[in-house]
């Protein structure tokens, strides 16, 4: 009976359909090597693999980041507009909440208290969930996404100002923003240093930018838990098909350092909830799961959210929080 159902299981997830272009391994003609995105060392150490690709930490200044990496895997959402419609038709048609919803109010409520107004530019909007509800929050809103599918979707279906580009080509004037958010974007950013020059250009010499990234020490830790527990094949922890650099507060403090930033505000955001539909009936969709459906993983990521924020009052390394969020501005502006 455990057998069956462990093979009904299977199969259902192979008939799982992804919106984009991720795979489930990559061979040798599908990955690709690159030296440190911060020090531009080629020397490192081997954390982990994972379908074909490998997490390394980087011998001279700490950085994680995926390598080799997949090729173009900033184009993992360049998939079937379709698709990627079908997948969130029931968010589209106001039937059920996006999962992150709760997510992207949280967020948006500490975003208010440091800038209540203004002008804000989301960099890879995706469908356009995080900036419906900015602009809720009363603010002038306006995204850059290179996925023509995703930017079609945003503008028809939420009637949003989407620039269908890469940041660094989307001709925007200069210093015309009061806030740039880039909101579980910056771990797929294969050149972070050229994303925050750009953003530094656009940005208004008292504005902030608000970056949301998971958190490479706990994925960190929660890899070496699934080694010991054997339960680290199933559990896709660095997502390292798309996300590129695995950031921790040490290595996230150094990168924006170098590009004339300073960090005004760290905090540890809610945890994401990822919805279990792919598991049970073959399709992402994008709304949220019933508690009951994932209370483990559900009570789990919460209780680890909890020891983060006491992590964030009494110790420097964040070691449990699975995501960091931090509001950073120019440092040259007191």
């Amino acid at each position: 009976m455990l057998k069956n159902m462990n093979e009904n299981k299977v199969s259902v997830k192979q008939d799982y359909i992804k919106g984009g272009t991720q795979k489930d391994f990559y061979n040798e003609s599908e990955r690709e090597s690159w030296d440190c995105p911060y020090c531009k060392s080629d020397s490192s150490i081997i954390l982990d693999t994972d379908r074909g690709l490998s997490v390394v930490r980087c011998n001279k200044c700490e950085l994680i980041y995926t390598n080799p990496r997949a090729k173009d895997s900033e184009h993992n959402y360049f998939g079937d507009v379709d698709v990627f419609e079908n997948e969130a038709r029931l968010i589209f048609k106001n039937q059920k909440p996006h999962h992150r919803d709760r997510n992207y109010i949280y967020e948006l409520k500490k975003i208010k208290k440091i800038k209540p107004s203004g002008k804000m530019l989301d960099v890879g909007s995706n469908m356009g969930f995080f900036m419906r509800k900015a602009r809720e929050f009363g603010y002038d809103v306006e995204g850059v996404e290179p996925s023509p599918s995703l930017a079609k979707l945003s503008r028809e279906k939420w009637g949003l100002i989407i620039h269908n580009a890469f940041l660094e080509s989307a001709n925007l004037e200069e210093k015309s923003f009061d806030i740039i958010t880039l909101i579980d974007v910056f771990e797929h950013v294969t050149n972070p240093k050229e994303m925050l020059d750009a953003c530094n250009k656009l940005l208004k010499d008292d504005g902030i930018i608000v970056i949301k990234v998971p958190n490479g020490d706990y994925n960190h830790f929660k890899m070496k838990l699934g080694k010991i527990t054997g339960m680290g094949y199933s559990m896709d922890i660095w997502d390292c098909y798309e996300h590129v650099v695995h950031y921790t507060p040490k290595t996230f403090n150094n990168m924006i350092s170098s590009c004339n930033y300073k960090i005004q505000k760290f905090i540890i955001p809610l945890p994401i909830h990822t919805p279990i539909w792919a598991d049970l009936v073959g399709h992402y969709y994008l709304h949220t799961s019933p508690f009951i459906l994932d209370w483990k993983r559900i009570t789990l990521r919460n209780i680890f959210y909890y020891i983060g924020k006491m992590e964030r009052v009494f110790c420097k390394k964040i070691r449990f929080g699975p995501d960091l969020m931090f509001v950073i501005k120019k440092k040259h502006i007191v």
